[in-house]
């Protein structure tokens, strides 16, 4: 995803500037540990565009609370902000990814061990400073979503190598692991800074949408791109037996046979050896013929309309438009 600008918004900039402030803070290392405060510099220094913290600081704009508000919502920002990490570098275990944005994982630099609890000492980090802030209805709602992500993945994992699995149990599991956080995001902007039932509604929508989009986009690029995201090698999805929307589809279409027999031929307990690489220009061959990367990209772009939609309901301003712009940038080339 290419990057938003900032500067279009006035003060935004700013207000992500002190989301990073309030993320180094809450990592801080206070017990002077010397490997802990070598995990929290990693984890620091992993970056990100910081998707997720941005739309809860557009949501927090359209409040009357607003500005007043504004320091609140750059540490609900951090915290989002850092559930979304702790989640990341248990992911990075899962998939056993050496690395994440150009730089090592954790599990690659100190090993799957300390990356288990490097995890989980983030998300404790989020529950203190959420009592200390007095944060409660967000901290029940965060809790629910991170209860959302945990089965999303739970979900897609369960559903490893199952050519019959439909496309409705897979958005299921996009939804929890990746649309749920966008949308207490939005959710948590909107409550924080005092928007009425209908305002935080929209917000809570579009914030959906967007996370179906996100999710979309990545699957999509998996099967699509010539080099690999984040250290996420490309087809690393279904040679893994993880079937998002582009095999689901084709696998439900004219083509599907093939794609299963092909499928089931690098799955568990395949006796027969292959060529990996003819395997995959193959898989490609039959999701352009059965129109699974095109459906996926309709879908991507029913998203994108709908979610506008939602948009042009709320009073025109810079925030509207901030929310179009991360849609065109995640739905560019679908």
């Amino acid at each position: 995803m290419a990057s938003f600008d900032k500067n279009k918004i006035e003060g935004l900039k700013d207000d992500l500037k002190l989301v990073d402030v309030y993320v180094d803070e809450y990592l801080r290392d206070e017990s002077g540990h010397t490997t802990l405060r070598s995990v929290l510099s990693t984890i620091s220094a992993t970056g990100g565009k910081k998707v997720r913290p941005l739309v809860l600081l557009l949501s927090g704009r359209l409040g009357p609370k607003w500005p007043a508000c504004r320091d609140r919502l750059c540490k609900m920002g951090a915290a989002v902000e850092l559930i979304h990490t702790a989640s990341l570098i248990h992911d990075d275990i899962v998939d056993d990814s050496p690395m994440r944005r150009r730089k090592r994982t954790v599990q690659s630099k100190f090993g799957k061990e300390m990356a288990v609890y490097a995890g989980d000492f983030v998300l404790s980090r989020i529950v203190y400073y959420l009592f200390k802030e007095a944060s409660i209805e967000a901290g029940m709602l965060l809790a629910k979503t991170v209860e959302s992500m945990c089965c999303g993945e739970i979900g897609q994992y369960a559903g490893s190598y199952d050519t019959e699995a439909p496309i409705k149990d897979y958005l299921s599991n996009i939804f929890g692991k990746t649309a749920s956080l966008f949308v207490a995001a939005c959710a948590i902007g909107a409550m924080e800074s005092g928007c009425d039932k209908k305002t935080s509604m929209i917000l809570r929508q579009v914030g959906e949408h967007i996370g179906y989009l996100f999710q979309l986009r990545d699957d999509l690029l998996n099967v699509t791109s010539s080099t690999s995201s984040e250290g996420k090698p490309v087809h690393s999805d279904f040679i893994n037996g993880i079937y998002t929307m582009p095999i689901l589809h084709a696998l439900h279409h004219p083509g599907g046979g093939r794609l299963r027999e092909l499928l089931h031929t690098i799955g568990p307990g395949a006796e027969v050896s292959y060529n990996i690489e003819e395997i995959e220009k193959e898989v490609e061959d039959i999701l352009n013929s059965s129109r699974g990367i095109e459906f996926t990209r309709e879908t991507i772009r029913a998203h994108a309309r709908q979610a506008e939609e939602l948009l042009e309901t709320l009073p025109k301003g810079p925030v509207p438009q901030g929310f179009l712009e991360i849609l065109e940038l995640l739905s560019a080339g679908s």
